[in-house]
């Protein structure tokens, strides 16, 4: 299959009978009418599951799923799982993998006519981000569910899970469309990847009896029983792993876990370990904090089909979501990119022909002008979901965790790893007994890895009533920002140098920048400013994984997508820690490893 664009749809072809949805590409039908039952028969009770959860001795029970359509099966499971569940403090893991997107519209349609699992529905729909290919993850805290959804060919999508133990599988729902006319799903490639995915004791459900997928499973180690099956069908299969490939997933429990640096990706680590119950120590150099008082999320989606573009995309829709749950301060005003050079209109022309409707919306300068309340002459792209973020703010409230220990002052020096990991600082301090250790600073980060470098930056502050009316991120050369407490934030410059934003020089530079929307502003205007650092590499993407023993991680070199980048990568670090499936695919973890950077 070729492999698409993250933004491009890949929409199945359905013919409603009633209320009931047909698949005419397979020729089938998604469910039957009693879905609950079927569901609670065909995969909930096949694989034992009730009783198996309430035996549970781990952090968390994993299920992997061939087949997510209407993502029925899903809020089925996460309705028994709850009552099993609803005291307990464990996570139900759910890898469902589809090669065609979920539609809203047509969830919405189905799920109305299932009013016992409507609550279930609202609360998956509360958290569902933009739709895009590859992995999607979303967190359902209230049920103590994680889904992590792929949206793929089959084959790729389960190779890339084999790079990562942490994707053994405990109960498999086999759910493809009928196997004479969906082969690709029931090819004896998948089969394979299937038993190479499953430990000792792994189960496994599926509605169908077919005589050549009982051999494919039984040939990869499965024990295999055609027993009654639901409603109208005569037999389905059940069965079991009969390997002895044991779970190699470490736990989350007991864990206690340094951070090196507390700007963005720092607090958002902290925040995803603690939210895990892992005890979090978070060290800064300064004694206060240097956070951007308001930075804008936003994209830079890549006309590629590569890794770099997978992770942009899914990077950007996991932020924005990220930020509209866990920060009442975010400003989700969408994204305006003027159409000012021949780069920027080839760039907005080529993603305007991917046809998402639902994302982008093409602007003429009337339009913009009078939506935001200025005179310049660029039309644009209109990016729909995207805003403004103070990262200051952010970090006050998600760092208000029982388990995270902010420690200001602390200029690092050393580690060592012994049995723990003991940490030293420059001012004589001294902290062990870690299970790992994590750096988010640049200035820590260019002492194990070279290559990183060091820009500096720096944004200012308007108060002018000229811009008080804007409504949007405005981005031409540079950007303005929509009026935050009293100021509309414009900017920004970069140097290799320490930047003294209070000259008539660095006003000027920002005003060349953005230079029609800043026309009537002059330089005392300016009321406020804000300078920092940032780190980048020389392929322009992250660092973000293990770099020492599965001990030693680092996260940084986001450059100027931080607001975009670090929550994501976060949550891949905290999984990678906790032992919980990776929220990214393998090829992206590849391209972002930082250890591609070190002398060999």
């Amino acid at each position: 299959m070729r492999k698409l664009h993250p933004l491009q749809r890949n929409i199945q072809k359905i013919k409603w009978e009633k209320d009931s949805p047909f698949n005419t590409d397979f020729n089938d039908k998604f469910f039957q009418p009693n879905v609950v039952d079927e569901t609670n028969d065909v995969f909930i009770n096949a694989n034992e599951l009730n009783q198996r959860w309430q035996q549970l001795n781990k952090d968390h029970f994993r299920i992997g799923e061939l087949g997510f359509g209407f993502g029925l099966n899903f809020l089925i499971t996460i309705a028994s799982w709850f009552k099993s569940n609803a005291q307990n403090k464990k996570w139900l893991d759910y890898i469902s993998i589809d090669s065609f997107d979920f539609n809203i519209d047509d969830f919405n349609k189905v799920i109305k006519n299932y009013p016992e699992i409507k609550d279930f529905a609202d609360e998956f729909i509360k958290f569902l981000p933009i739709a895009n290919r590859g992995y999607t993850r979303i967190n359902l805290s209230k049920y103590k569910v994680r889904l992590t959804l792929i949206m793929d060919d089959v084959d790729d999508a389960l190779s890339s899970l084999l790079k990562n133990p942490n994707n053994q599988i405990d109960a498999w729902y086999l759910d493809g469309f009928d196997p004479k006319n969906n082969k690709s799903m029931w090819s004896k490639s998948v089969i394979n990847k299937i038993g190479m995915l499953s430990k000792k004791d792994t189960t496994f459900g599926t509605y169908t009896a077919a005589g050549f997928v009982r051999r494919e499973l039984e040939k990869n180690n499965f024990e295999v029983n055609k027993v009654k099956g639901f409603g109208n069908k005569r037999h389905k299969l059940i069965g079991k792993y009969k390997g002895s490939f044991l779970d190699s997933a470490p736990k989350s429990s007991g864990l206690r876990v340094a951070i090196i640096g507390a700007g963005l990706s720092g607090t958002c680590l902290s925040h995803k370990l603690a939210n895990q119950g892992v005890k979090v120590d978070l060290f800064e150099k300064n004694d206060n904090l240097n956070l951007n008082p308001l930075g804008s999320m936003y994209p830079k989606f890549s006309l590629d089909v590569d890794a770099r573009s997978y992770l942009l995309t899914q990077a950007y829709f996991y932020s924005h979501n990220f930020y509209s749950l866990n920060y009442e301060g975010y400003m989700n005003t969408g994204i305006i990119f003027l159409n000012n050079s021949a780069d920027r209109k080839f760039w907005i022309d080529r993603l305007l022909k991917l046809g998402r409707n639902d994302l982008f919306e093409p602007l003429a300068a009337k339009e913009i002008n009078f939506q935001n309340k200025i005179d310049q002459p660029y039309g644009g792209l209109m990016v729909k979901i995207g805003g403004c973020v103070s990262i200051k703010d952010l970090s006050s409230q998600i760092l208000r965790n029982k388990n995270i220990s902010l420690h200001n002052g602390y200029d690092f020096s050393d580690y060592k790893i012994g049995k723990n990991i003991s940490l030293n600082f420059n001012n004589g301090k001294k902290y062990d007994g870690y299970s790992h250790l994590i750096f988010c600073s640049g200035s820590s980060l260019q002492s194990l890895m070279p290559k990183i470098g060091i820009k500096h930056g720096a944004i200012v502050g308007i108060k002018n009533k000229n811009l008080e009316k804007i409504n949007s991120t405005i981005n031409s050369n540079g950007y303005v920002l929509p009026k935050y407490s009293n100021l509309n934030w414009s900017g920004s410059i970069y140097s290799n140098q320490e930047i003294q934003i209070n000259n008539r020089d660095s006003f000027e530079e920002i005003m060349k920048k953005n230079n029609y929307l800043l026309k009537h502003v002059y330089p005392e205007d300016i009321s406020a400013s804000w300078s920092g650092t940032r780190a980048t590499l020389p392929d322009y993407m992250p660092v973000a994984g293990s770099l020492e023993k599965q001990k030693v991680f680092v996260l940084g070199g986001l450059g100027s997508r931080g607001l975009s980048l670090a929550p994501l990568l976060a949550e891949m670090i905290m999984s990678d820690i906790c032992g919980i499936t990776s929220p990214v695919s393998n090829e992206i973890r590849e391209a972002i490893n930082p250890k591609r950077f070190l002398v060999k």
